[in-house]
């Protein structure tokens, strides 16, 4: 499928981009993502791929709304408290590019679902809050071999990293899997820890500008690094990282 003359239109000022033009235009329409976590991070990151003219979005989140995620959560408003974010969400990308489908899953991911979800889509996208579903994304997304990519927030500091399966570190290279009983610690310890609304808004941004430039085949990425953001500093930084070949999700041992 061709753009349409209302497609042109609307992307004109992307397609106005020599790296991008018509054709990388095509490839964003003809490709898709899907979103694990309708909050802080997975509400710019699906307003900005919506807006791109991502093909087709889907999106996982069992919460509603509270008030609590009115400070950096932008895509809802008080009226929305205890209303299911993703549908809230499917209304509003809907209305902001009616030329992108978005399928919703109104449910917690977990080992039954993910393989199917995943398979589905050509990228995902990983905007939670928790070490335990971060790590069942990096298992499943290295089982189905999808692409990741990875955002992370918390009080002043963001981070974003990419996967390639079977090519590049994963996220348990990285930060290895502990047992179950640190994992609660951990996510416990980082829903307490506080966050800047708007550096939510920094790194959803970023994570969403990486998967269009990985399905039009432009720039560099974050594959093999980490970009880590500073907001109280102002400083982005960026590690180099490498696959463990003993790593237990991905290696090769």
């Amino acid at each position: 499928m061709r753009l349409s003359g209302e497609e042109k239109e609307r992307y004109s000022r992307q397609i106005l981009i020599d790296k991008i033009g018509e054709e990388g235009q095509e490839k964003l329409k003809h490709s898709s993502a899907l979103i694990i976590g309708a909050g802080g991070l997975g509400n710019p990151a699906s307003m900005y791929l919506a807006a791109a003219g991502l093909g087709k979005i889907g999106l996982v989140d069992a919460d509603v709304v509270s008030v609590s995620n009115l400070g950096r959560q932008v895509l809802y408003t008080t009226n929305d408290v205890g209303k299911k974010k993703v549908f809230l969400t499917q209304e509003r990308l809907n209305k902001l590019n009616p030329n992108v489908k978005i399928e919703v899953y109104g449910e917690r991911l977990s080992s039954l679902n993910a393989s199917e979800i995943f398979l589905e889509y050509d990228a995902v996208v990983d905007a939670t809050d928790n070490f335990e579903t971060r790590y069942l994304i990096n298992r499943t997304a290295i089982k189905t071999s999808k692409p990741l990519f990875i955002g992370a927030v918390g009080r002043f500091t963001g981070q974003v990293m990419s996967i390639l399966p079977g090519k590049t570190a994963c996220y348990n290279c990285v930060f290895p899997e502990k047992s179950p009983e640190i994992v609660h610690s951990m996510t416990d310890n980082n829903r307490s820890m506080g966050i800047l609304g708007s550096l939510a808004g920094t790194i959803g941004s970023i994570v969403s500008t990486e998967v269009i430039k990985f399905f039009v085949g432009i720039g560099s990425k974050y594959f093999n690094k980490l970009l880590i953001y500073d907001a109280l500093d102002n400083n982005f930084s960026t590690l180099s990282i490498e696959r463990d070949p003993r790593c237990k999700i991905c290696g090769d041992e």
